[in-house]
């Protein structure tokens, strides 16, 4: 079989066992089991249990190579200190979220992953720490001149996204995780009295 073809399998079956398991709850044999392979053959192509974690992550940040989808169209604000319309930001929350439907297995391990890289020695400590410090910048961003505190609201959206999300991968997946994570972001971001205009010209 094709090496990278090869590789891919191994980091997919990770994906799941780890998912399941947990970092510390899978073993290098149980994956090579898994995959038809020897411990050997499978470290062949990783080295060692912390560097399939790192190619895990990698894997993650390939398949999300922006925290914002690229594919997400922004309307700039026609009025006060925002510059993105409370459409186009709500439009960006809610294609991060179709992204996480997706791709329940991945979401799981992030989710089990997350938990575990709490304690500092966890070999992921450092990503995470990482990887939320640029996701909160990014969403205190496109929130500024929305609401009062915009690094707040930022961690209550994460928190919201991640809390629902969990929820949802518990339920096996029984509910509308899109539809009750927008009813969650109109409670951080509600509408303004006054609705922004759409652009339409229409004599006074």
């Amino acid at each position: 079989m094709d090496p990278e073809v090869r590789r891919q399998q191994i980091l997919e079956a990770a994906i799941r066992l780890i998912g399941q398991l947990g970092y510390h709850g899978f073993t290098v044999q149980k994956l090579a089991q898994q995959c038809g392979l020897t411990n050997g053959g499978l470290l062949h192509y990783f080295g060692s249990k912390e560097q399939l974690l790192v190619s895990i992550l990698e894997e993650r940040d390939r398949r999300e190579a922006e925290i914002i989808p690229a594919d997400v169209e922004f309307q700039q604000a026609t009025s006060g200190e925002a510059e993105y319309s409370r459409a186009s930001v709500l439009r960006m929350f809610r294609a991060i979220v179709a992204r996480s439907i997706a791709q329940p297995e991945l979401l799981r391990l992030l989710i089990v992953l997350q938990s575990e890289a709490l304690s500092r020695e966890h070999p992921a400590h450092d990503y995470f720490l990482r990887r939320e410090g640029m996701v909160l910048a990014e969403f205190a961003n496109v929130l500024t001149g929305h609401v009062e505190n915009p690094r707040g609201a930022a961690r209550r959206i994460l928190a919201l996204m991640g809390g629902l999300e969990q929820q949802w991968l518990r339920a096996d997946q029984a509910f509308d995780l899109a539809a009750e994570c927008d009813e969650a972001f109109a409670l951080v971001l509600p509408a303004t009295a006054a609705p922004e205009p759409t652009g339409d010209c229409h004599a006074l």
